[in-house]
């Protein structure tokens, strides 16, 4: 990645199948982040936005997620080792 930003179909070639794990539950978001990947990446995904959509939503904290999986109403992103966003995808309605 080194520093430089990357297009969706790189993005989702290299990290679409890398489980993401419920972290937390913050103002109408549900947060799901990978592990510290091997350049030291990290994928965040945030689902919800509003009361309506998170009391409409299943979370399983236990089974990951990935960003291949259809997800409406979602925010994914990746930060590389130096916390700086190099990727971002927004599906909101």
């Amino acid at each position: 990645m080194k520093g430089e930003t990357m297009e969706d179909e790189e993005v989702l070639d290299k990290y679409g199948d890398v489980p993401l794990y419920f972290s937390h539950y913050y103002n109408f978001l549900f947060i799901f982040k990978s592990r510290i990947l091997e350049e030291g990446e990290q994928i965040f995904l945030q689902l919800g936005g509003n009361m309506e959509k998170v009391s409409a939503m299943v979370v399983t904290a236990d089974e990951p997620l990935t960003l291949n999986e259809d997800g409406e109403e979602e925010i994914a992103y990746i930060k590389d080792k130096d916390k700086k966003t190099v990727w971002k995808q927004e599906f909101l309605s």
